[in-house]
Order: C-alpha cells, then structure tokens, then sequence
C-alpha cells in the first residue's frame, strides 16, 4: 500500500499597499519595474494620475518664476499674471527671474518692475555728459564761491565765510565757531556734479562709478573721484558727492557715471538683498539691503552692498536660500553663508554633493526640506545631506528641472539614452512613481498649481482640487470677487492619456521550490475605462495577453489569472480611463525538494 501524500494548502501572499517605481535589479512586489502615467495620491492604492490643463502654447519661453502670480519671459517680451510688462533686449539667452518684496528682477537684463505701481527701472544706469561743472558745496546744492568763502593759507578777517585752508599739505575747510572763537573743520566737503540731464536715472545714495573726471591742482588732498562715490543729494541735472576741490572747475572732456551690477551666474533673494555668483570672478556678491539696484555701496553700515573671493575650485551650479542661509551650490559641495549683516556675514565650505552641473533648475523647497539634483542622485538636505533617489537605479540622469505641488517634488530629466522621465517624489510617503516622458524647460508654483513649459513650449499647469467644480459649477455667477469656487484646473484638459505599470519578475525569491500558481487582482474602474493585463514568463520578451475589458460603469473587479509553472514571469497593466488598483493576491503552492521527499 502506498503511503499517502498530504496535500498542502495554498499560501496566500497580499499585497494591498503599491510603493511606485523602482528601477533596480531588485524590485520588491509592491513596486513596479515600470510606469506611465501612475500617480501614488491614494496610497496605499495605485492609480493613474489626473489630467493637466493645457494653458496656451508660448513662443520662445526664456524663463518662468512662481509666487503669487506667474511670471515668465516669452520671445524677450516680459509677463507677469497673464498680463504684459515690456520688451527685454533681443537675445537667446535664458531669463532668471527673482521677487524681492514687491520687485521682479530680471537676470541678466538688469530690468526690475514694481508689481504694486507698475512702475519699471533698471539696475544699471549709465550717463555720459561734457562741459561738467563741479563745484565745492554743501549737501543742500548751496555752492562755496568767492561771496561765502575765502581761499587762504593764512586765517581771514572776515568771520562770517568760510576759510579754506591751504597752509597744510592737507587742505581743510574751515568755520568760525563763536563760542570757542576759533576756526573749525567742517566734518563733510561735498561736490556737486551740473550737467543737463546728468542725474536722470539715479537715486540718492547711489553708489555710482565716475570715469572722464580731470585731475590736477583744482582737486585737493589727492582725491579721485574717478572711483565708486556714494551719490548724497540729486537732482536731474546734478549730482553731489564727498570730496574737496578748489571753489569751482569745468570738466570739458566726457565725464561717465555709471551704476554698475556685477556679472553673476545665478540669483536669488535672502534677508532683503539679492545674492549673485560669479564663476569667471570666483566671487559672490549681495544687493544693498532693501535696494536691488546697488551692488557697490560700501558705506560701513549694516544696510551695505556685499562681496566676497572664494578660493574654492570648479564654477558655480546653483544658488538657493534656505531656512535663512544662502547656499551657492558647485558640484562638489556647497559655500553655506552665516550672519545677518556685511560685519558678521562668514562663507563656510562643506565638501561632498552638490548640484549637477546643468541641472541648477533642479532646486526645490519642499516641505520644508531643500532638494537638488546631484551627479549621483536626488539629494535632500534638511540640515544634514543625503540621497532618496534609490528606486531610479544606478542610472545617471543630467539637465534636471523641477518643481513642486504641496509635498511632491516633481523631476524631469534625461538618461543616458536621452529618453525623458518626469519622476514625482512624495516627500510625505518617500515613494517615486513616472509620470511619463514629459521634457520641461521651466517649472513654478502658483494659483495652488504648478506650471510646466515643455520643450513644444506648453504652458501646462497640474493642480488636484476639481473637486471645486462638482460643488461650484463654473456657470454660476458669483456676487463678488470675494465669493468664488475655489481652484479648477485651467486651461484645457489633456486628450485621452495612455497608463501603464510592469511588476518586477515575481517568483524569483520564493524559497523551497515552490511556485505562483495564481494571482487574483482587484481593481476598481470608472466608466468608459479600458484595461489590458499582459504576462511575461522567464524573460521571454514574449507578453501574452490574459485580460482584457472595457467598463461602462462604476464597479470593483477580482481578477484571477492562472499562471504557468515557470522560474518568474511578470505582470503588465495598462488602459486609459479611471483605475484604481487595490490588491494582488498570489497563490503559492509549494513544491517537492530534488529527493522526492516532502518539504
């Protein structure tokens, strides 16, 4: 009689949370090989994402800046909320575009317009005049002159001018002071700079650059004025500075002012001064506090301009400021500047990952936390620096541009193959899913929504709150501005988008020759939702379809599918339509060891 073999019963392996993509060797079965189109919104639930609303399409994008409003550079025309500002120079290159309190700065152009009275001016200033008088004065414009004032080497009678001394090497102005009955210095000689139109497009305490002014016996204690001064008092047609010179003197030849602003790489704002670097220069630089136009106001107070050498190698990648510090970021580590003031401000170097080189639009703040590209991963840094980009692989990405949506840091980038990936990270949940192979050239939050121009210059915008529409129809006129329904999506929805996910090979890891013998799949699905669930076993390149349907309504499926005894297979879903994805459940039945004997 034949002993009797005891049947065991199947082991049954759930899987009910999907933890997105990984493109690892190793793919866990709550992961997925592959994807397209997936969103982990729902999680645990896997589901395909929401539509974009498709704005407008642009016609030479340059740059693009999130915050209350949109702002963007379109064919060097300048925008901002929809509305159009003002023509930029006619060039190629790329716009940075920073907010400081009320002002939209635009790199390189130098262009900066007020938001709250429309106003436009510019950084940079330039003014060249001949015939210039200048003229010894006092802050108020009034003139020292022959009536006021006595030249001398030897004290003058007449009490009542003023005594410029030229006893001494150094020559000093002089008061007669009534209480003490002596002459006393004047603590500040200052210059007065008259030409038509001279002083058009300066402001006071500009720190300007003089260039074309004569030298000679007229001006006293070797001054120079053509250097940076500090513009004290103006007007259209004059400008008044430090120094001393005899009562009067005409400038015949081209006197040059200038204000300048240094050439900078990147931009960005921190403690009300824009911060800039320089690679050329090996330089980093800040505005005058409050003041986007002076980079070059060095007056010995707090509210100064700011610059500093850095001797460090390799150019700059990045710039960004973060939870109060600015970090100027190059590939191999980042300068950290502390203080909150030119007396106290100190660079601090910390080797180790920075931002890749051409991906400086990779910088996002998320939930709090700084996020970058670097070579060798996604890095984020909330006072301490490492990698969450694991689940992409070993593969090396370049030229990533991001941007976020609550807590989602959304990437694009290119592999090596220069095929794109816009990958989303949820900072919340840690998980990465594909979206698809959307090549952005800018992203910006705004309006509750983050806006994407991609390379067929679209303005796309993704924002998740529709549910806006259902309890406001958007045909109800509202009393006021103050009553509204909320956020919409914008613009006009995609076409019909195509999703698709691939497990991993499932089957490799299971022990004791056992093997999945069935898998049984429960999805939900929206009306006019159409799904394909394909196999591949071991490898073949060979997908079978196994399912297929196409649902009218509303209503949860289980799927079973028998799977053929094989080393590994995997699973491909893909559809268009609503689906939500809510558990795979694999049956395991278990083999017989290579001796015959039960296991």
């Amino acid at each position: 009689m034949l002993p009797e073999i005891k049947a065991r019963p199947d082991k049954i392996n759930l899987i009910n949370a999907f933890r997105g993509i990984n493109k690892n060797l190793y793919v866990r079965d709550d992961e997925f090989a592959e994807m397209k189109n997936m969103t982990n919104d729902y999680y645990p639930v896997l589901a395909n994402r929401r539509k974009r609303g498709i704005i407008k399409t642009l016609d030479k994008p340059q740059g693009a800046l999130g915050g209350r409003f949109l702002a963007y550079v379109d064919d060097n025309k300048l925008y901002y909320d929809e509305n159009y500002i003002c023509d930029l120079e006619e060039t190629d290159v790329e716009r940075q575009l920073v907010m400081m309190g009320a002002y939209l700065c635009v790199f390189p152009d130098g262009l900066i317009y007020n938001t709250y009275n429309t106003e436009i001016s510019h950084i940079e200033n330039e003014v060249t005049k001949s015939n210039v008088t200048i003229s010894l004065c006092k802050l108020d414009g009034t003139v020292y002159d022959s009536t006021n004032t006595v030249v001398s080497n030897s004290e003058p009678s007449d009490h009542s001018k003023y005594w410029l001394d030229t006893s001494q090497d150094k020559v000093v102005m002089k008061v007669f002071n009534s209480s003490t009955l002596a002459w006393m210095p004047v603590a500040t000689t200052y210059v007065k700079f008259e030409a038509q139109g001279i002083g058009i497009g300066f402001e006071e305490y500009d720190a300007v650059r003089f260039s074309g002014v004569d030298s000679g016996s007229w001006v006293y204690n070797d001054y120079d004025f053509n250097q940076t001064n500090i513009v004290y008092a103006k007007d259209d047609n004059a400008l008044i500075v430090v120094g001393l010179i005899n009562l009067n003197h005409t400038n015949v030849n081209n006197i040059t002012v200038k204000r300048e602003m240094p050439e900078m790489d990147f931009v960005c704002e921190n403690g009300n001064r824009l911060w800039g670097c320089s690679s050329n220069n090996h330089e980093v630089y800040a505005s005058k506090a409050g003041d986007p136009t002076n980079w070059n106001f060095f007056g010995g107070l707090d509210s100064d301009s700011y610059a500093a050498t850095v001797g460090t190698q390799n150019i700059f990648t990045g710039i960004v400021s973060y939870s109060g510090y600015v970090f100027f970021f190059k590939e191999d580590g980042y300068h950290k500047l502390y203080g909150n003031k030119p007396s106290n401000y100190e660079l601090q170097w910390k080797p180790g990952r920075g931002v890749q080189f051409g991906s400086d639009k990779s910088i996002c703040v998320v939930d709090d936390q700084l996020i970058f590209k670097a070579r060798d991963g996604v890095c984020v840094y909330n006072g301490s620096l490492s990698i969450i980009s694991e689940n992409l692989g070993v593969e090396p990405y370049y030229e990533a541009v991001a941007g976020c949506y609550r807590h989602k840091y959304y990437l694009s980038m290119r592999d090596n193959d220069y095929q794109w990936h816009l990958f989303v990270y949820d900072v919340s949940k840690g998980l990465w899913i594909r979206e698809d192979d959307l090549q952005c050239k800018y992203m910006a939050y705004t309006n509750n929504g983050m806006y994407m121009i991609d390379y067929n210059n679209r303005l796309i915008v993704v924002n998740n709150e529709d549910m806006y529409v259902k309890l406001f129809p958007a045909d109800i006129v509202y009393p006021s501005d103050d009553i509204h329904p909320g956020n919409i999506i914008a613009g006009e929805l995609e076409d019909e988008i195509e999703w698709s996910f691939t497990t991993g090979d499932l089957g490799t890891i299971t022990p004791y020759y056992a093997y999945i013998k069935r898998i049984n799949i429960r999805l939900m699905l929206e009306p006019l939702t159409k799904v394909k669930i394909q196999i591949m076993y071991d490898s073949s390149e060979d997908w079978e379809d196994v399912w297929e349907y196409y649902s009218t309504r509303k209503k949860s499926i289980e799927i079973p599918i028998p799977v053929q005894r094989s080393d590994h297979f995997q699973l491909r879903f893909s559809g268009n339509g609503e689906m939500r994805l809510y558990s795979i459940a694999k049956a395991i039945e278990e083999g017989s060891g290579v001796n015959g004997t039960d296991i």
